[in-house]
């Protein structure tokens, strides 16, 4: 009578497995290698990491070391080694190492080491005990840890007070707190210096003086004196000559 319990939940798991384990009472259950074999399913949920939703990102666990590439088109959670390239169609999380070159949507790192150039679509982050040594191209930055590379971004850059960068840094915007290191050119190009030119100021033609007019001749008192004067001399002169003709003439008729 105690063996009959038994019995009948071996036929349902039995059921359950469509006949796939043996349920004989005198016989025992199949072994490993007996057993039905089955296949791994592959994931194929290509959405964006969204803790909202219950779509599971692809986790690789910190004891686990994979030399190759790896390509995902849902996310992936990475907590152990990567000796490769790395991309996916949605984003990264990583606390763990990337020997390799990441292209995705959104990197996140939090204790993570990244051997390699980070190409993201979107947005890229280094919390303080995050490194990156390599190029970093993305839409926006927030680092408080370590790049050593050149960063190219399609907007801005935020660096905190850990952060230290040794590299050239192309962006539209940068907000720099207390204590980063920055060693390297800083290219800032906003989008109101490249889109919309300077005003032009044009300098008015200078007006044009009038030549002077030349002042009129004014015969002042002392000129018109020494004109009349020199009339009067003049006279006088042609007075004594013309007396002295006459006298000249008076004697020769007395003669």
């Amino acid at each position: 009578m105690a063996e009959k319990p038994m019995s009948n939940f071996k036929t349902a798991v039995n059921e359950l497995m469509n006949g796939k384990i043996k349920t004989d009472e005198s016989g025992p259950i199949q072994s490993s290698s007996e057993r039905q074999t089955y296949e791994p399913v592959e994931y194929r949920d290509s959405q964006p990491f969204n803790a909202a939703t219950t779509t599971t990102p692809s986790v690789f666990a910190a004891d686990l070391i994979i030399e190759g590439t790896v390509k995902s088109k849902s996310d992936i959670k990475l907590n152990g080694y990567i000796k490769g390239d790395v991309s996916s169609g949605g984003s990264i999380v990583s606390t763990g190492t990337i020997d390799g070159n990441i292209d995705c949507t959104n990197v996140v790192l939090s204790g993570s080491t990244i051997n390699g150039n980070i190409n993201a679509k979107d947005n890229v982050t280094l919390d303080s005990a995050s490194s990156v040594t390599g190029d970093i191209i993305a839409s926006t930055l927030n680092s408080d840890g370590r790049v050593k590379g050149n960063i190219i971004l399609k907007e801005g850059i935020a660096l905190k007070s850990n952060a230290s960068v040794l590299g050239n840094i192309k962006a539209k915007s940068i907000a720099i707190e207390s204590g980063t290191t920055l060693v390297g050119n800083l290219e800032i190009k906003s989008a109101q210096s490249s889109d919309i030119s300077p005003p032009s100021y044009t300098t008015p033609a200078p007006t044009p003086t009038p030549d002077p007019k030349p002042a009129p001749v004014v015969e002042t008192q002392s000129e018109a004196t020494e004109s009349s004067s020199s009339s009067q001399a003049a006279s006088s002169v042609a007075d004594l000559i013309a007396k002295k003709e006459a006298l000249k003439d008076s004697i020769g008729k007395k003669d």
